[in-house]
């Protein structure tokens, strides 16, 4: 082949061949010397689009702001504001406390809040890092958590006594409550949330892959994605049938929410410290006789390992307990059954203010 080539160019077979090796020579020198430039070239695209995906996230984030702003009250605690949101009136005070990551429990609750709200008065509030809420640097630490909500709900002129409804993890924060105040709380009702024997042996998500999931918001990636609305929709919908009560018109705010609050450092702290906090709610002991009503989600005692026993252990934590198991619903049990649950709420409202 060579040969022939080089008879075809008036060259003999040796000079074709020196004439062959200094060409690749000259293209790997040639590679060599462009390699850095296009590596530099592509980091500093991959700078350029972050930089700019961050402002992108930033004036979206200000401009959502202005359109979005708190329903309820501002209230300040610890230095920092605290958003809750209050309806209806009544001698007894039902509060919503929402679940991990739930980025709006305005929107989340809303299933529960509006039909609730017309027999007793009813309170939704954001923890630090939810809602309309600030972030906080401080720790997550149960009793911190507990805290701040004691302070919210007296600075905004909330009075007991409280009857506690809590979804997922805020089963810790509503038991804890009832552990460090009993006098102000008349009874919990949990929806599908976990036993703190769960939490306590439960492997949370690592900070590395939470981190790595804000870093998509931080950046503008999330919220680009957004604009595709099979990818809105996916982000609006946790599970199937979720947001199924809720109005078109408050769905465009929970994007936002989520868009806004999503993985952000709060959120991720609470996260690594429900074990801790779940041991620290176990050594503090049961709840006595008060009034505790549990909503276990059929799915998740097939899904989850050892959620059905620990769903029926809730029974130890108060003498005076009752379970409902809703056998087609997810884990926002109150998106699916919003009518059995009022009922129940409303039935152990009247029960109370009875006694």
């Amino acid at each position: 082949m060579i040969a022939n080539k080089a008879r075809w160019y008036g060259m003999n077979e040796q000079q074709m061949k020196v004439g062959l090796r200094m060409t690749l020579e000259q293209k790997t020198k040639m590679l060599k010397r462009r390699w850095p430039k296009a590596v530099l070239i592509i980091l500093l695209v991959l700078v350029v689009s972050v930089i700019a995906g961050s402002i992108y996230q930033d004036r979206s984030k200000q401009a959502e702001a202005i359109q979005y702003p708190p329903l309820g009250t501002i209230v300040e605690v610890e230095g920092q504001q605290m958003h809750v949101y209050a309806q209806g009136e009544g001698d007894m005070t039902i509060v919503l406390a929402s679940g991990h990551g739930t980025e709006n429990p305005y929107v989340d609750f809303y299933p529960l809040h509006e039909k609730l709200s017309e027999q007793a008065r009813v309170v939704v509030y954001d923890r630090f890092g939810y809602g309309w809420s600030d972030q906080t640097s401080v720790s997550r630490d149960i009793d911190t958590i507990t805290q701040e909500l004691h302070t919210l709900l007296h600075e905004s002129g909330e009075k007991g006594p409280y009857l506690f409804v809590a979804h997922s993890i805020a089963s810790l924060e509503a038991i804890r409550f009832a552990q460090t105040h009993p006098d102000e709380v008349a009874g919990i009702v949990l929806l599908d949330a976990g036993n703190p024997t769960f939490y306590e042996t439960y492997e949370t998500p690592s900070k590395a892959v939470q981190k790595s999931m804000q870093t998509l918001k931080n950046t503008g990636v999330l919220r680009m994605l957004s604009n595709i609305e099979s990818v809105a929709d996916t982000l609006l919908q946790p599970e199937e049938g979720y947001g199924q009560h809720i109005p078109e018109s408050l769905k465009k705010l929970q994007l936002a929410m989520f868009l806004k609050n999503f993985s952000n450092d709060t959120v991720i702290d609470e996260m690594l410290l429900l074990q801790s906090n779940a041991k620290k709610v176990i050594d503090a002991g049961d709840l006595g006789d008060l009034p505790l009503i549990w909503f276990t989600s059929g799915i998740n005692q097939q899904a989850i390992k050892g959620w059905a026993e620990s769903q029926e252990a809730l029974a130890e934590w108060s003498t005076n307990n009752k379970q409902m198991i809703l056998d087609s619903a997810g884990h926002y049990v109150h998106h699916h059954e919003p009518g059995i649950i009022i009922e129940e709420i409303s039935n152990l409202t009247k029960a109370l203010l009875q006694n």
